[in-house]
């Protein structure tokens, strides 16, 4: 027999081996590369993709080049899905035009007194029912069929401009569900005054489309009451009817998706538990200037660079799988409210108890190069694995400079969060909202010119090192006792 012949295999198991015991450290810097980090963001940042609005060809480009770099790198299709795209229905809706709102003897008026947050346009009339808040305990017991629903704006707790719109999408769909008429909310909410609401809601918008059983959403309306007297006044009407005219509005369907893919991880123990590393690949489109002018947001920090931190995530994982599965995500219609993430959350292609944590990556910019804020560092049992891959990439790893922002409710993560899944996002360096970091944030010099892309290497690097020790872990992390999702957790896991 010629010896020989197993000088080849010999050589292939020395080197699988040698390559098997390397560092992951080690592994990441050979796989993540400066030059293709810069192409990714460069191409997804690039005037030609004009911005990467919802709806628009360049959005289109983005989506289908990273559903190919998926397939080209062996993430799979979700199999819920059948393929790379998660369809979002969005809808553009111009604003009612004309309206008036009638309970008992007040009568109020459109814009001034109140603004619809959904619904087409309407003539009704009905009993009005008030039921505090409307939590989903106090909306499940109550009987609420052909009737207008009086409710606090807002949930007990809930403080932020963006926890108020979520938990209002949240009641007005379990209303349309349970077949009532329409949904009047109380607004006084102090950070967000009535005047920007009237320019935000008076426009055009974007939302998902919600579709109750006759294929509709049913009215809903903010009505000011910043000193409370309306409360006051309508809470102890014991009859009191409602009237509603609303017309003018006119509705279009917007094409969206979200894409994913997955690669399975390798431990039959942990297999089933899935990480889902995410980023936004939406961003403002395009504006209007004069002849020569820059009009394009590129959005190179926000959020090329999120889009590509996965994209090299991908590739590493392809190469060395994990133990724990990875969903890979890049969503739609952030900057439109976190719309494809919300969707995807309501409609998860893997059940979200499987999901035991996402790791988001979105930013307004970098003002720090040796560092790496981690919005929810100290909230999750992953701060050790977190801060220990940022180190690995000489750098530091810090918590959210500005709680006062509510950063953490204010992207992606937190429709996950809010369903219990632990979701810290993992954003470049920044130690407060100064002038270097606003100079870029939605603005159109945000372009790949103007990225140290040295350091965003190694920020890919942290980001794909920390994954490789969660899935690796004996345990996936979980909520910091006492924290405010650690109850819905406990509730998802529980099931």
């Amino acid at each position: 027999m010629n010896k020989n012949i197993f000088l080849p295999l010999a050589l292939f198991f020395t080197a699988s081996f040698a390559s098997a015991q390397q560092e992951p450290v080690e592994l990441i810097k050979e796989t993540i590369t400066e030059p293709q980090v810069e192409f990714h963001i460069r191409f997804l940042a690039s005037d030609e993709l004009q911005g990467r609005d919802v709806g628009s060809p360049g959005i289109q480009i983005a989506a289908r080049y990273i559903a190919d770099y998926f397939i080209s790198h062996n993430v799979r299709p979700l199999e819920s899905l059948g393929s790379y795209f998660q369809e979002v229905p969005l809808e553009k809706t111009t604003a009612h035009q004309d309206g008036t709102l009638r309970l008992g003897k007040h009568e109020y008026t459109l814009a001034n007194d109140f603004l619809p947050l959904a619904g087409e346009n309407a003539q009704l009339s009905g009993p009005v029912v008030y039921l505090n808040y409307g939590t989903e305990e106090e909306l499940e017991k109550a009987k609420v069929e052909g009737k207008i629903v009086l409710l606090k704006a807002g949930l007990p707790g809930e403080d932020s401009p963006q926890a108020w719109f979520s938990a209002a999408r949240q009641k007005r769909q379990l209303l349309t569900e349970k077949g009532a008429k329409a949904l009047i909310e109380l607004y006084n909410h102090p950070q967000l005054e009535w005047s920007r609401l009237q320019r935000y809601l008076g426009g055009e918008e974007m939302g998902l489309a919600e579709r109750g059983a006759e294929g509709t959403t049913i009215p809903h309306l903010w009505l000011l009451d910043v000193d409370n007297q309306k409360l006051e006044q309508l809470s102890k009407s014991k009859k009191l009817n409602g009237q509603i005219e609303l017309s003018g509005k006119e509705v279009s369907s917007i094409p969206a998706h979200n894409v994913l893919g997955f690669i399975e991880g390798t431990n039959p123990e942990l297999k089933d538990e899935y990480l889902l590393l995410a980023a936004h690949f939406d961003h403002e489109g395009t504006t209007s200037g004069a002849a020569g002018a820059d009009t394009i947001y590129n959005g190179a920090r926000d959020n090329a660079v999120g889009v590509a931190a996965v994209l090299m995530a991908a590739k590493y994982f392809n190469l060395y799988p994990p133990e724990r599965s990875i969903i890979f995500a890049a969503w739609t219609a952030e900057e439109k409210g976190l719309l494809g993430s919300a969707w995807y959350a309501q409609h998860p292609a893997v059940p979200l108890e499987q999901t035991v944590f996402n790791l988001n990556i979105d930013g307004a910019g970098y003002n720090d190069t040796t560092k790496v804020t981690i919005i929810g560092l100290g909230r999750t049992t992953a701060d050790e694995a977190l801060k220990t891959a940022v180190n690995a990439f000489g750098l530091e790893a810090i918590p959210d400079p500005v709680p006062q922002q509510n950063l953490f409710d204010r992207s992606d993560n937190v429709n996950f969060a809010r369903k219990g899944i632990p979701a810290p996002t993992f954003s470049p360096g920044f130690t407060a909202f100064d002038a270097e970091v606003l100079k870029y944030y939605h603005q159109v010099i945000d372009n790949p010119e103007t990225l140290d892309f040295d350091y965003l290497t190694n920020y890919c690097r942290a980001y794909t090192l920390a994954v490789q020790k969660i899935a690796a872990a004996a345990e996936a992390p979980y909520w910091i006792e006492g924290d405010k999702y650690e109850e819905a957790a406990e509730i998802l896991y529980s099931e």
